[in-house]
């Protein structure tokens, strides 16, 4: 949990700071462009003025003028040149259909050139100018503002990876601590439980034949509870170390197989079908009881909601180099509001038909399992398909 709080708080910080700097970085791309191609621009509107005999203001500031100017007579069609500037890039016939093209509305700047049009006494004026020396130094400066920007970033991320182990350090040291008690008090409470049930089964020998329900309601309240403080243990234990105990290659498939055959008795008695479709041959590596308790998990679940008659399916099969087991059962649907939080800790999206004894761990037991073994786990519902949980696992060798 810790390590997707971190994850989760680098990726959002990461996300504001991304954003911050791509508008930064916008904003001195617009401003670059602008400085850059500021003289061009204004030689190209000052030799436009001059062609067309306004007077430039005093105290104008004029560099050299690298701006050509083409008159174009719309009834002859032909095109004169004013001024005395040159395009050195640019052949006479080139800088004719660039003022054509330009006076047509058409965009120059891919060709390296910039215009600027406007019509007087019936003529159009067009005025061009080569960028290539802009467009060298736009190019430069836009290399460096990628690696500016990169290197900034790079730079947050650390930042943000460092302040992230602060930032979750005081949860972190609650959640151990959290961690810490459940993992004690469950272990503490082992003794007692097994007081009591020992002793409520010498009651039930001692009273042998006769009726005693509340010696019954004692020892079922003490086999959930037990139950409930065994699965509170196996959290604890499994969130110190996620791989606990020996790791063995296990053939998935025999195992899926036999754990659908013990649950037919169970299915029977409810009037419930399981279907097997198994693909044989697929191993993967992790600790057998785990991965045992999560198939009992899953068919357990899939007996307990399944509506009477319905038809519970197991599948097995490949996909690239994992393998996917589905648990599916009809006449069960769990709304998208529970959906989304079946996997967490002491929640029960039907609480109505569980009858107090779910404890609401059984899927957070089968998520710390699967994760741990390097998969992943989800859940569907809906009303007119029933509900499937997918489990993905590695396979082993594949």
């Amino acid at each position: 949990m810790i390590k997707r709080l971190k994850k989760r708080f680098i990726f959002t910080s990461m996300a504001v700071a991304t954003l911050v700097l791509l508008i930064v970085w916008g904003l001195l791309f617009v401003g670059a462009r602008r400085v850059i191609y500021s003289d061009a621009d204004q030689m190209l509107k000052r030799a436009l003025h001059t062609a067309l005999g306004e007077k430039e203001k005093p105290g104008t500031n004029r560099p050299g003028e690298r701006a050509v100017v083409l008159m174009i007579d719309p009834q002859t069609g032909t095109i004169e040149k004013k001024g005395s500037a040159t395009l050195e890039n640019f052949s006479e016939e080139e800088q004719q259909t660039m003022a054509r093209d330009a006076a047509d509305g058409k965009d120059l700047k891919r060709k390296g050139v910039r215009s600027f049009v406007e019509e007087k006494n019936g003529k159009t004026y067009v005025a061009v100018i080569d960028t290539t020396m802009e467009d060298n130094l736009m190019a430069a400066a836009l290399k460096a503002m990628v690696l500016f920007a990169l290197g900034i970033w790079a730079a947050l991320l650390l930042v943000v990876y460092l302040l992230s182990g602060w930032a979750v350090k005081p949860m972190a040291r609650a959640w151990d601590m959290q961690r810490q008690f459940v993992a004690d008090a469950s272990h503490d409470l082992k003794t007692p439980l097994t007081v009591i049930l020992s002793n409520t089964e010498l009651l039930k020998q001692q009273t042998e034949g006769a009726e005693s329900p509340e010696v019954d309601r004692i020892q079922s309240a003490g086999k959930r509870m037990k139950d409930l403080v065994q699965k509170m243990l196996t959290l604890a234990r499994m969130e110190d170390d996620p791989n606990q105990g020996a790791r063995e290659s296990m053939d998935l498939s025999d195992m899926v197989m036999e754990t659908a055959l013990a649950f037919e008795a169970t299915a029977f008695e409810k009037g419930l079908t399981i279907e097997e479709n198994v693909e044989s041959g697929l191993a993967v590596k992790g600790n057998r009881a785990q991965v045992q308790s999560v198939l009992e998990c899953l068919l357990d679940n899939a007996c307990k909601y399944a509506d009477p008659g319905s038809v519970i399916t197991v599948t097995l099969e490949k996909t690239g180099k994992r393998a996917k087991l589905t648990v599916h059962n009809t006449g069960s649907y769990i709304p998208p509001e529970d959906l989304s939080h079946v996997f967490e800790r002491f929640y029960r999206a039907d609480k109505s038909r569980t009858g107090g004894e779910s404890s609401g761990l059984g899927l957070a037991i089968v998520q710390s399992v699967v994760e741990g073994m390097k998969g992943s786990v989800s859940a569907e519902s809906s009303k007119e398909g029933g509900t499937a949980f997918h489990v993905l696992l590695p396979r082993e060798n594949a």
